[in-house]
Formats: C-alpha cells, sequence, structure tokens
C-alpha cells in the first residue's frame, strides 16, 4: 500500500493517494461484504464517528455535531436503541430545520492534534460481522474519550 498523505481533519493515512472520504466508501462497502450484514448499530457507529472525525467536510453544524456525539454515547452506554436513535434524529432535524452550515455558521474545529484511531484502523478489519461491531464500538469510543480528553465540548 502506498501512504501518501495524512487526511488534515482526522489525521489518518490516505491510502493509494485517497482520500477519508474514499476511504469512507470503503468502509461502507466492506460492510456489504459482511455475511448477514454489519448490524445497524454497527452501520450507525462507522457513519456517526466518521462525521464526528470529520466536522469540516461533513458541513454539519454545530448543533448536529452536538447530538450526534450525545447519541454515540448514549448508544455505548447502552441506554437507547436504533429506533430511539432515529426518532432523535428526525426530531432534531425537524426542530432545527437543517443539519448542515450555512455561509456564516460557525465551523466545528475540535482542538485535536491526532486521533489514536481512524478509519483506516476500522478498514483493516476482516469481513465479519462480530469483528466488525467490535472495530466500529472501539472507534467510537475512542473518539468520545478522545474529545474529552482535548477539554472540547462543542467545538470552536
Amino acid at each position: 500500500m502506498l501512504m501518501k498523505d495524512l487526511c488534515s481533519e482526522c489525521g489518518a493515512a490516505l491510502l493509494n493517494e485517497g482520500s477519508c472520504q474514499t476511504h469512507f466508501h470503503d468502509l461502507l462497502a466492506l460492510e456489504w461484504e459482511i455475511p448477514g450484514g454489519p448490524g445497524e448499530l454497527a452501520h450507525f457507529y462507522a457513519v456517526a464517528t466518521y462525521g464526528l472525525q470529520h466536522p469540516e467536510s461533513m458541513n454539519f453544524t454545530a448543533e448536529a455535531l452536538s447530538g450526534l456525539r450525545q447519541a454515540i454515547a448514549d448508544a455505548l452506554a447502552g441506554t437507547v436503541t436504533v429506533r430511539d436513535l432515529r426518532r432523535r434524529v428526525g426530531d432534531s432535524a425537524r426542530f432545527a430545520g437543517r443539519v448542515t452550515r450555512r455561509e456564516g455558521d460557525r465551523e466545528v474545529r475540535w482542538g485535536v492534534e491526532a486521533w489514536p484511531m481512524t478509519i483506516t484502523d476500522v478498514l483493516t478489519v476482516a469481513p465479519e460481522r462480530n469483528e466488525y461491531l467490535e472495530r466500529v464500538s472501539s472507534w467510537a469510543a475512542s473518539v468520545l474519550r478522545t474529545l474529552a480528553h482535548s477539554g472540547s465540548q462543542s467545538g470552536t
């Protein structure tokens, strides 16, 4: 594998001159290889965690990122179901009217120098349901720990 650059948002090694967005698409393709699928919770962790690590390119509002962060924390704690998460996201989007930034909205910058785990760490997993769930759960937990240790509450 040729490693050329690092992602400006998460610091992941960009493989074969790709981008983190390319790696995200690779991750979604990996989910299709998992017999029976990855499971709804594993897919949620993958998408939500990628969003938290890439606030600039995902273009989410500060409020959307805060809600995403809380949703991951609640899911990891086992206090919500995937159905609850879907309802919460839908309600938040309806209430806010949008989840992406408009011109003039502040950008979220977490102030994290280095993430201990990135999408490239998840892409190394074998396409097995339990292994994938374990890896994306670990990724989600590491992002929350890193944000907590950085002192980032809502991003600045």
